[in-house]
């Protein structure tokens, strides 16, 4: 199970959107208070949650269960193959909804946005899924070309 390659990509997957989830989108400065984005919400300098919502936390936490469930399933691999990708394509709603928060914080009059490392990682993350998926393939492929010759 942990020796198949598709079993690594979903790991690092998983753990790729755990870091997304947990870390810092971007910050902005606003006047003389600095405000942090991440996965739970909008916090300013002093720590105090003033607006956002969990979404990105709440999908990719989602996501990287997705991805250690899938795991699981090397007995089931047209299940598998099918989790991948979905994990594939949610990873990337993932990045669309950062984007769209960065185009709301970029309408605001701030004065600096640095952007969190955390953001160059969740494409990683979708390459992961989608690999994933073509190395779940490829080994179907080959469980049914022996079933063949037997």
């Amino acid at each position: 199970m942990i020796q198949r390659v598709q079993s690594l990509y979903l790991l690092f997957a998983a753990l790729v959107q755990v870091i997304f989830a947990t870390g810092t989108y971007f910050t902005y400065q606003l006047t003389d208070v600095s405000y942090c984005v991440t996965g739970s919400g909008v916090f300013n300098s002093s720590g105090e949650k003033i607006g956002g919502d969990m979404k990105t936390l709440i999908l990719g936490i989602g996501i990287s269960l997705l991805a250690l469930i899938s795991i699981f399933l090397f007995k089931n691999r047209k299940q598998q193959i099918k989790l991948s990708r979905i994990g594939g394509l949610l990873t990337m709603a993932e990045i669309v909804f950062v984007i769209i928060s960065y185009v709301k914080v970029k309408e605001l009059p701030i004065n600096n946005v640095s952007i969190g490392y955390v953001n160059f990682i969740l494409p990683i993350s979708t390459l992961l899924f989608f690999l994933a998926a073509k190395a779940v393939k490829k080994d179907d492929e080959l469980v049914r070309s022996v079933d063949r010759i037997r």
